[in-house]
């Protein structure tokens, strides 16, 4: 026998509109073609899921972090440095903020010496510290800050009854 007559008999006669299947093909198999009803599922479950996350993500997005336009907000820096104010954008790579105090620690030139009244703080004597407007210092800054994200460890709203807002409220009556 020759090579020619082993592949003749390798081959199986075919059915009318099939191709003869060789040894070599003999041991695979074809799997049927999904459904058109199974591939609709799968995309239908897929855009739920697409959909889902776009949903949490909006959320997550919305409710995190959100700034109260009624609050003051504290900015906390890589530096130390604390402003006070409030906050217009606290999403993308810089934070704007407006209406901005800082913190300023008085120390005494001489010993025993003490302040008798803070100007925003309106506190006697206690801790030496002012809450000072920003557009009061010698190179006179506009009251408006671009702040930037990597610079930012934290930030948060302020209780309306909290010590600094009072102190900014009693600062912006008594400087009207």
């Amino acid at each position: 026998m020759d090579d020619s007559s082993n592949r003749r008999e390798d081959l199986r006669p075919a059915v009318a509109g099939q191709r003869p299947i060789s040894a070599a093909n003999q041991g695979v198999r074809r799997q049927a073609a999904p459904s058109s009803k199974s591939k609709k599922v799968v995309i239908v479950v897929v855009a739920a899921l697409v959909a889902l996350a776009f949903a949490a993500g909006t959320w997550f997005f919305l409710t995190t972090g959100t700034v109260k336009k009624d609050a003051y907000q504290a900015v906390f820096l890589t530096n130390g440095q604390v402003y006070f104010g409030k906050l217009g954008n606290a999403r993308g790579d810089y934070l704007s903020m407006s209406n901005i105090y800082y913190l300023q620690v008085q120390q005494a030139v001489q010993p025993g010496e003490t302040t008798t009244a803070t100007p925003a703080t309106g506190t006697e004597g206690s801790d030496n510290v002012q809450l000072v407007k920003l557009g009061n210092e010698l190179h006179g800054p506009d009251d408006q800050m671009q702040i930037s994200q990597k610079q930012v460890l934290f930030w948060e709203n302020l209780k309306a009854d909290g010590k600094v807002s009072i102190a900014i409220e009693k600062y912006k009556a008594d400087n009207k």
